[in-house]
């Protein structure tokens, strides 16, 4: 069973946000999508709704095949980063890919950061690289955008993270988001 919630919020002061995220359900799991468009401003939220409109329509256990697409897409626009993620409950496996400043952490049985490779999607980005991680009974699968601190460990949040996800997402936003910046932060939790 993958529980999953997700929060954001725009950089303060603002009523839009450059930053969304898209969790759809796949056959044996979840996409996951976190999505940072360069800049805060109503021009970003609008590129924002519309890679939101896109990764919705076309969620695919096919990251790096998503990726490239998507860049195409984006051609022309102002950008953004990306961190696209597969995850098969049945496989205990996720795959994962990103481009830009977005990050993908498990914590659980192993604390293990994968960060996206150099870029902005639309604009300069290298092939896609998949990145695989298994999944053991209870991990949490915590991905976010440049908005929330990157310098916290699991011993930073330890009663956090066993909080059910809706909880999760809330307390880090809470304690690690930035506040010059729109942050959005997406937690799963696996129960086999």
């Amino acid at each position: 069973m993958l529980e999953h919630a997700l929060v954001g919020r725009p950089y303060p002061g603002q009523h839009v946000s450059g930053d969304t995220a898209v969790v759809r359900p796949l056959e044996n799991g979840l996409f996951v999508a976190i999505v940072d468009v360069l800049w805060h401003c109503p021009e970003a939220h609008e590129l924002a709704v519309q890679i939101h409109d896109y990764l919705s329509q076309h969620a695919s256990a096919d990251v790096t095949g998503l990726m490239t697409r998507l860049h195409k897409r984006l051609r022309g626009t102002r950008g953004a980063a990306v961190g696209l993620c597969a995850i098969d409950a049945t496989r205990r496996r996720v795959e994962y890919t990103g481009v830009g400043n977005t990050v993908i952490r498990r914590f659980g049985s192993t604390d293990t950061r994968v960060p996206s490779q150099p870029g902005v999607l639309g604009q300069n980005m290298h092939t896609p690289r998949m990145q695989a991680l298994s999944l053991d009974a209870d991990d949490v699968l915590v991905l976010y955008t440049d908005g929330v601190m990157d310098r916290f460990s699991a011993k930073d949040c330890v009663s956090m993270l066993q909080q059910p996800p809706t909880q999760l997402v809330q307390s880090l936003l809470r304690r690690f988001g930035k506040d010059y910046d729109d942050a959005t932060c997406i937690a799963v939790r696996y129960a086999p």
